[in-house]
């Protein structure tokens, strides 16, 4: 069976910055910009923005290889460095791992002492996880690894052509977060019952040896 060569990405790269003539008529006219018989992972955006960050994690996990701390908990420690309190399903969803991946994480960095849990100042049921000083030294002591791997990830490009990108991708972050919240609920925030925000906290069911303790026999 012949297989089908691999589409050189720099060529890829080029189709997608000069599109034919066809495609500009089809962009001037308002019609949609993907189409079924034409669809093609190189000119996918979930395709390239998921492959570019697989490989972009790769480059720093092996650039965290013998420092004290792994990529995935310097990512961690960093989003608490921006978020003085993060419950573990917020600081789940900020850095893309599960939950029993990321019990396992915070574990760590705990016995570290790099983060501690603790109530929190609005809910007392709940349980939010905080930088520690030591956490937020060894977060600041490893940020220059990560940029000497981006600087060397973007030296082909210009200052303007970086800035132009980044800006692409903070938009399309922003669109990209409205669609999941509007599929979460697609009332306004102002209109969701206050219920929506606090999730509760089932109390622990008490042994026949607790109730015997307090009121007597069972």
């Amino acid at each position: 069976m012949t297989q089908r060569p691999r589409q050189n990405p720099t060529k890829a790269a080029a189709s997608a910055a000069n599109p034919s003539p066809a495609q500009s008529r089809e962009r001037a006219a308002g019609q949609p910009y993907y189409a079924a018989e034409s669809f093609e992972p190189m000119r996918s955006i979930g395709f390239l923005i998921k492959r570019c960050g697989a490989l972009m994690t790769q480059v720093a996990e092996r650039r965290f290889e013998g420092q004290p701390i792994s990529f995935t908990q310097w990512l961690g420690l960093m989003k608490l460095r921006y978020h003085a309190h993060l419950s573990a399903t917020q600081l789940s969803a900020e850095i893309g791992h599960d939950m029993g991946a990321l019990t396992r994480v915070v574990d760590g960095l705990e016995s570290a002492g790099f983060v501690r849990r603790e109530r929190s100042r609005q809910d007392r049921r709940a349980v939010e996880i905080t930088l520690t000083a030591a956490g937020r030294r060894q977060v600041e002591a490893r940020i220059q690894v990560l940029v000497d791997a981006m600087n060397e990830l973007v030296e082909t490009f210009s200052h303007s052509e970086v800035d132009t990108l980044i800006g692409l991708m903070q938009r399309m972050l922003a669109v990209l977060q409205d669609a999941v919240d509007e599929v979460q609920d697609p009332r306004p925030v102002a209109q969701r019952p206050l219920a929506d925000f606090i999730k509760p906290i089932t109390p622990p069911r008490k042994t026949p040896a607790a109730r015997r303790g307090k009121g007597g026999k069972a």
